[in-house]
């Protein structure tokens, strides 16, 4: 039987798993949290397959410096392609574990169990995980397929858990890329038009390049904005570049309650596809019309879109919200 897709396409078992000195285990996932719950169900499928308590699971964040290249995250296929990786990658670090300690008291893998970490042997003597961790190392590429956990098994896996990654939206947590600042970094903003057709007509930058803070005011034809040293001065200086700027132009945007019929009078390009012979008058006992409309909708981001670049002349680090990391 073949390894999962994800796991034969990043063989090495420390890609995956890392038991840390401080008696932690750190999962590398390759698919990232976009507010799906993903990092939750798969520490509750690896606490599962290791049988750990899944509060001593830290899910390391997607990051493509260290984590397995799992491609897009997309398709709703992250349990399914990282879940899978990960329970195989688990079963195979727990069959290590049950070998070393068989190897050390001198006993078949077979009659050993594990329960919250730690691994017994019928005469009563006990070790665990991070006991055997450094002399039982996972540097080393997955072998054939290992048998997983029965479902009949299963103790966390299907049971409720708190998600991991909503306190810190709730509570403001700075931990966001719109958090992050580093040195000398400036602050940009763009002064949008009032209409998509509105043009700059004139504006008086002085006023504005003489406020505190402000780095420079940015023109070029009716693209305008403002650099500041920090974000507050470059809002306060968008403010004055609002007032100051003249556009013309109205506005060209269809009265909302009324998209329906705009869309409809719009210049379209129409084909038939196939045609179907009416149905007899005789056999209709009722005719039913309807009409059905929705708003017009465009495949755009549905967060805020933000990156942050730093080179420091050796290394490119990059901080983005993408689903698509390793493309990127």
């Amino acid at each position: 039987m073949p390894l999962p897709v994800n796991l034969e396409k990043n063989r090495r078992l420390d890609r995956w798993l890392r038991f840390s000195p401080e008696g932690r285990l750190q999962v590398f996932s390759g698919k990232v949290e976009i507010g799906q719950g993903i990092l939750t169900a798969l520490a509750q499928i690896v606490a599962e397959e290791l049988d750990l308590p899944l509060e001593s699971i830290d899910m390391i964040a997607a990051n493509t410096g260290f984590s397995p290249n799992e491609a897009v995250t997309s398709g709703s296929l992250s349990i399914q392609d990282s879940g899978a990786a990960l329970r195989q990658a688990c079963a195979q670090a727990r069959a290590i574990f049950l070998a070393a300690a068989a190897a050390r008291w001198g006993v078949a893998a077979e009659a050993l169990r594990i329960a919250a970490g730690r691994i017994s042997c019928p005469d009563g003597r006990h070790t665990g995980y991070w006991d055997l961790a450094e002399g039982t190392s996972l540097e080393r590429e997955a072998g054939a397929m290992v048998a997983e956990k029965a479902d009949a098994d299963y103790r966390v896996v299907g049971l409720a858990a708190a998600r991991r990654d909503l306190p810190d939206k709730v509570f403001g947590v700075p931990r966001f890329i719109h958090d992050l600042e580093p040195p000398g970094m400036l602050h940009g903003r763009m002064l949008r038009p009032p209409s998509a057709s509105a043009k700059l007509v004139s504006l008086d930058e002085a006023p504005v390049r003489g406020m505190s803070g402000v780095v420079t005011v940015v023109r070029d034809g009716s693209f305008l904005g403002v650099i500041a040293d920090s974000g507050p001065q470059a809002e306060r200086a968008l403010s004055e570049l609002a007032r100051l700027a003249v556009w013309n132009g109205t506005a060209d945007l269809p009265d909302e309650a009324s998209l329906p019929a705009w869309l409809k009078a719009q210049a379209a390009d129409t084909g038939i596809v196939s045609t179907k012979g009416a149905t007899d008058p005789a056999n209709v006992a009722r005719t039913l019309k309807a009409a059905y409309a929705k708003p017009y909708l465009a495949h755009a981001s549905i967060a805020p879109s933000c990156a942050l670049a730093r080179f420091d002349g050796a290394r490119l680090s990059v901080w983005s919200h993408s689903q698509g990391i390793f493309n990127l």
